[in-house]
């Protein structure tokens, strides 16, 4: 792909390369000695602050770190997002930038991380000509860990023929802290993570034809908080028109606990307030001035601390600028962007979250790591309330969960987080966005129970008690390079989720290109869960809704989950 040309009506191009022959001959026919300019290079693209320069890498072309924001630093701490800066000289980044701050004591955050970190990346298939459907990833983490530099390798999804943007975004207290003293002129304060994503958004939309990219094919996709993100980007009035298509992966969680406006802002003045005071800061008047010269070391210590003692996974917020309207009310009217969708969970969701409780009660030498029966129960009144909870135990009892005491607390309560979280909200979002919208959506849930567990490894062994399956983000090893898959069936799953989705970004349909057994669309007539899975394990094969229901209890236990 010659990046000059990208982008341009094929009739255009063509007229172009003639006119350069022309110019050629024309130059060694005449008796000008001057020598012809030399080509130019095919690694660098001209965007619209400045040229930047890809790393060749194995059927792709990687441009690493551009940025799409000025560096949200002093004066534009807890701003909306500001045009960079333009640059002449090529920008030239083997790897991914620093991730956003992580304000965060999750053990996924990343060591490299710094509030200067509004940069993507963008990766472009070589040898296929343009204009391609673009796939933009947020990635997940709570809204408080993650960064670019974990999907770096999408190669699974570009040697398919698309390109594929990786976002940053900031999070948790840089991200999502709404004291009232930042609000802007509207009133809005907070959800500056979000406003991060729309304006990487709107470079995609200024810039990805000089890469060859469609900016009228674009799909935004999403895992945990990735997928929410996605979710709000559908229900924001600000994010119309940004993207054509939208993937949802586990996504659907926190449709029930966003804040609104003024309970965002009395939370955040209390963080601030604990932060300051443990910190030994005293500010004449807590105001924008006082925050943002806070130094690094007090956001990264004490105001992470109080953030994560109130916000520990925040959620963007009704902040009446980002969103007007709950994301669920806004799909319960109708109201959000009718795109083609897929949208799904993983069969094991909340395995995850139990394995990081064990494997955290083991690193401090507990003696009996595994979860216990006491703190099942406990477990449980923390999931849904100490009045439901014993309802909820009686749903599902130990028992019914293996024969080994040792491990039933545990995959019950992995049970109970993973349909009262995650599937029976997907489900319900879902058979809403298909009686509610025109444009289709396809749901899945993944199932690969020997999906390599991404937790619990210890000096190269399993060390926890009860094995993960198809747990949270477990799917994300089959998308991007992140993890050996070890065999060819896993690799052969793999390949086949990586067409889904690259055949849906293309054409609005996963099932149209590559071989890959047919995937229905949801609809109100016939809704259609496709199960995602290794061969030995069942393979792809579909399932009815009334199926995922009863084995989730969305219908017998959990029928208040009303998306």
């Amino acid at each position: 792909m010659t990046s000059t040309l990208a982008g341009l009506p094929r009739r255009t191009t063509a007229a172009l390369a003639v006119l350069s022959l022309a110019l050629g001959l024309g130059a060694c026919g005449g008796d000008d000695d001057t020598p012809a300019p030399a080509p130019a290079d095919p690694n660098t693209v001209a965007t619209a602050n400045g040229p930047v320069k890809g790393a060749e890498r194995t059927g792709m072309r990687s441009f690493f770190a551009i940025p799409f924001a000025k560096p949200p630093v002093a004066a534009l701490r807890w701003t909306a997002p500001q045009a960079p800066d333009n640059w002449t000289a090529p920008r030239e980044a083997t790897k991914s930038a620093a991730a956003c701050l992580q304000t965060s004591a999750s053990p996924f955050r990343l060591s490299d991380a710094s509030e200067d970190c509004l940069y993507l990346d963008v990766h472009v298939p070589t040898g296929v000509t343009g204009p391609l459907p673009v796939m933009v990833w947020i990635h997940g983490g709570a809204f408080n860990t993650g960064g670019t530099a974990t999907y770096s390798d999408p190669s699974p999804l570009v040697s398919k023929g698309v390109i594929v943007v990786n976002i940053a975004y900031r999070l948790g207290a840089m991200g999502f802290l709404g004291h009232p003293a930042l609000a802007d002129a509207a009133g809005a304060a907070g959800n500056y993570g979000m406003m991060d994503q729309q304006a990487a958004l709107a470079w995609v939309q200024a810039n990805i034809a000089a890469f060859g990219g469609d900016k009228a094919n674009v799909t935004i996709f999403g895992e945990s908080a990735g997928g929410m993100s996605v979710m709000t980007h559908l229900a924001s009035p600000g994010s119309k028109g940004l993207f054509a298509k939208a993937i949802v992966q586990s996504g659907a969680y926190g449709a029930n606990t966003q804040l609104t406006a003024a309970q965002l802002q009395a939370t955040s003045t209390t963080v601030v307030t604990e932060a300051l005071a443990a910190a030994n800061v005293t500010c004449a008047t807590v105001d924008a001035a006082c925050l943002r010269a806070l130094p690094a070391a007090v956001v990264s210590t004490q105001l992470a601390t109080a953030f994560n003692k109130y916000m520990s996974s925040p959620v963007p917020s009704v902040d009446g600028k980002v969103l007007t309207e709950t994301v669920k009310s806004a799909f319960q009217a109708g109201r959000n962007h009718p795109v083609p969708m897929i949208n799904g969970s993983n069969e094991d969701e909340y395995r995850l979250f139990v394995a990081i409780g064990e494997l955290g009660r083991r690193a401090t030498g507990d003696a009996t790591p595994a979860l216990t029966p006491a703190e099942f129960s406990a477990s449980v009144q923390g999931l849904i309330g100490a009045q439901t909870a014993p309802l909820v135990e009686m749903a599902y009892p130990l028992a019914s969960y293996g024969s080994d005491p040792l491990t039933q607390p545990s995959l019950a309560l992995s049970a109970v987080g993973t349909d009262l979280v995650f599937a029976c909200n997907a489900l319900q979002l879902s058979r809403r966005v298909g009686v509610t919208q025109a444009a289709p959506i396809w749901m899945y849930e993944f199932r690969d129970q020997t999906a390599p567990a991404v937790v619990g490894n210890v000096n190269g062994s399993y060390a926890l008690s009860f094995p993960q399956g198809a747990a949270h983000s477990y799917e994300l090893q089959y998308l991007f390079n992140t993890t050996d898959l070890a065999n060819d069936e896993r690799q052969a799953l793999k390949n086949s989720l990586t067409q889904y989705w690259t055949n849906f970004a293309r054409t609005g349909n996963p099932s149209t290109g590559g071989t890959v057994p047919a995937w229905s669309a949801f609809t109100a007539g016939a809704p259609v869960v496709q199960h995602l899975d290794v061969q030995s394990g069942g393979g792809i094969t579909a399932s009815t809704a009334a199926a995922f229901e009863t084995q989730h209890k969305c219908a017998t236990f959990w029928t208040g989950l009303t998306f």
